[in-house]
């Protein structure tokens, strides 16, 4: 893995994964940590000539699967492209990929709360509509 880190608390277990690419690293914080009660991982800026630092929407999915995560935030999506794809294509990627598993996506506009203490919540796809 990249620069990530593990928050851990009495109630709380957090991965940020930083820049990364697939891996058997992930396995194998599962294999330390257990579960966990959010992941944050790299999903955007993806390139075939980036494999190793960047994860894609569908990786990061299985990733999460993985870790054993109640909920996914994706990272590095949202802000500035540096990779060839569209600007929502990650965020339309990871919905596709998220359906019918068993954690829950977390797609907050920045600078929009979210809560882990909360079962349901809601964001609407923000991103449709906007061109970058």
């Amino acid at each position: 893995m990249g620069v990530g880190f593990v928050l851990e608390s009495e109630n709380r277990r957090l991965l940020f994964s930083g820049d990364t690419g697939y891996g058997p690293h992930f396995k194998e914080l599962a294999q330390c940590y257990g579960s966990f009660d959010l992941v944050a991982l790299d999903m955007g800026q993806y390139d075939p000539c980036w494999p190793y630092i960047h994860m894609t929407p569908e990786q990061a999915a299985q990733n999460a699967q993985e870790l054993n995560a109640k909920t996914l935030l994706p990272a590095h999506v949202g802000k500035f492209n540096l990779a060839r794809h569209t600007w929502t294509e990650p965020l339309e990627r990871i919905v596709a990929a998220s359906q019918q598993q068993s954690y829950t996506l977390l797609t907050p506009m920045m600078g929009e709360q979210m809560r882990l203490d909360v079962q349901t919540q809601y964001f609407s796809p923000w991103w449709n509509g906007i061109t970058a």
